[in-house]
């Protein structure tokens, strides 16, 4: 029996569909805003421990998924251009021995046969859907099908091609795939009504694209920043959030070949550590560049939209802070300083967003950190105030660093000409922390208390 190629499998996910075409850049925006949607709603599900491990995702040629919870929590398999991996070829150095726990998906060759077009198949208990880009003449249409017939056959495709490629994958593919059961229509009703709900609430925040252009008030000889004045602060903001989100993608994409990368080279004796502490550095850099324009972009979400309410569920606020430990402590040794936690012993569980709040706890630390002197050592103390955790970052000697004068760049940033750092504002992350249920106070440059409220059964 012949391979089944890829190309079968997108005249399977577009058989008998009837959308809109649209322009290539519009398409874009609804694949990036509809893979947001997807991992959202699935690391909330991983948030209220409803989706479990038994799960599965393929995509090609690039990876479709990219949230680092979600890569450790589902099984996948990535089809990608041979130029993007020519270790691909090399099936026998595949993934699916004992270092999975190094890069949660596996790489495998595309064909010439298999075209270019991308697309997601992915299968959980809860969620079961494909959704695919593809080019039609000079136009381009986006498709995504939750009907459980559609998904099954191109699971069933998908796994023939891995048994195929290489009988190891195809059997793991099975094997989860037998643990998940069937995939049914009735199921995935719900999903896709709060799918579309979604992306159109998604695409609707969107800004629009951005062009320089000469405005009628620069013709008249106004100053930029009197322009930007009298437009108010919109123009800003959404500037903000189209420049995070076309960083943050690049990023994703970088960090996700590096980790592909590092799990090749670990079995080549003759490429010493120094490459893998490199590759380490480059995956620590994009995420944590990754946390901080995903901040900025939240951060300008908000000020657009100041009264949404976020989401807010049961956080191991202890665990998190434990779990975070090491990447602070790395932040803060760039600037000779030293990280030393005090956590009470069985604290209960503080109401918040963990997604959020454990890249923005990496943000303070780093910039409460910025403000003391080499040497210092950093105290993070945890500890149960009433019916709030309290949360206190203090150094332990009394002068600080003499702090570098700032420059408001609108409501949402500070930069330091100085040191040529880029920060939140101190107004915005008093907001950004409230958005997820809790309170800053400052005394001064010495101390930062943050309070978090209890989980309504613990309080």
């Amino acid at each position: 029996m012949a391979q089944p190629s890829l190309a079968e499998l997108h005249q399977l996910l577009w058989r008998d569909w009837n959308g809109e075409t649209t322009t290539e850049e519009s398409a874009r925006r609804q694949w990036w805003a509809a893979l947001q949607v997807i991992q959202e709603d699935l690391s909330a599900q991983l948030g209220e421990a409803r989706l479990g491990k038994e799960g599965v995702w393929l995509a090609a040629p690039l990876p479709a998924l990219y949230e680092p919870n979600l890569l450790q929590a589902l099984r996948g398999w990535v089809w990608v251009p041979e130029r993007f991996s020519p270790w691909a070829l090399n099936l026998p150095l595949l993934p699916g021995r004992s270092t999975d726990e190094v890069s949660p998906w596996s790489p495998l060759p595309l064909q010439p046969d298999d075209g270019r077009d991308p697309f997601l198949v992915l299968a959980t208990r809860r969620l079961q859907l494909a959704i695919s880009l593809r080019r039609v003449a000079d136009q381009w249409e986006i498709l995504v099908r939750f009907d459980g017939a559609v998904v099954s056959q191109a699971l069933e495709l998908l796994s023939r091609r891995l048994l195929q490629e290489d009988p190891r994958h195809g059997l793991r593919l099975r094997e989860v795939l037998e643990k998940l059961g069937p995939v049914t229509t009735m199921d995935n009703l719900g999903s896709e009504r709060r799918f579309w709900s979604a992306l159109a609430c998604r695409l609707a925040s969107l800004p629009p694209s951005l062009s320089v252009t000469a405005s009628p008030a620069a013709a008249e000889g106004l100053p930029d920043q009197d322009v930007l004045a009298a437009n108010g602060t919109t123009t800003e903001l959404e500037f903000l959030e189209a420049l995070s989100h076309g960083i943050r993608t690049p990023l994703a994409t970088i960090r996700v070949l590096s980790r592909v990368l590092s799990r090749v080279l670990s079995r080549r004796a003759d490429l010493g550590k120094d490459v893998q502490r490199q590759l380490a550095q480059i995956d620590a850099e994009c995420t944590a560049q990754i946390d901080r324009f995903g901040l900025i972009f939240h951060t300008a979400e908000l000020q657009r939209q100041p009264e949404a309410q976020r989401l807010l569920s049961r956080t191991d606020l202890a665990s998190l802070v434990e779990e975070q430990h090491s990447r602070w402590q790395q932040q803060l040794e760039h600037h000779g300083l030293q990280l030393r936690l005090e956590l009470e012993q069985n604290l209960p569980d503080a109401m918040s967003d963990p997604l959020l709040l454990a890249p923005m706890l990496a943000g303070v630390v780093e910039r409460f950190g910025q403000g003391l002197r080499s040497g210092t050592t950093l105290h993070v103390v945890l500890t149960r105030a009433g019916g709030k955790l309290r949360l206190q970052l203090r150094g332990d000697r009394q002068h600080n660093r003499d702090e570098p004068g700032e420059t408001h760049l609108g409501a949402v940033l500070t930069w330091e000409p100085e040191t040529g750092r880029l920060h939140l504002s101190r107004s915005a992350i008093r907001q950004l922390f409230s958005s997820l249920g809790g309170r800053m106070a400052e005394r001064g440059a010495q101390q930062l208390t943050l309070f978090f409220p209890l989980a309504q059964d613990q309080a």
